[in-house]
């Protein structure tokens, strides 16, 4: 028979400060919602340069 548990409720996990910095650190260069996206990984950036040189093979 089975046994009857009580509800558990979802908890947040602790936030990670380096993540969140990491994060936003993305966002504010633009690696996540910039303009300009690299045409081979599709990672975002602010400059078409950065976007362009993003997955270039270097010889």
């Amino acid at each position: 028979m089975s046994s009857v548990k009580e509800e558990e409720i979802l908890v947040r996990d602790e936030s990670f400060v380096k993540y969140e910095r990491l994060l936003t650190k993305a966002e504010d260069e633009g690696r996540i919602d910039g303009p300009n996206k690299c045409l081979v990984c599709g990672m975002r950036y602010m400059s078409k340069e950065d976007a362009d040189s993003c997955c270039k093979i270097v010889p």
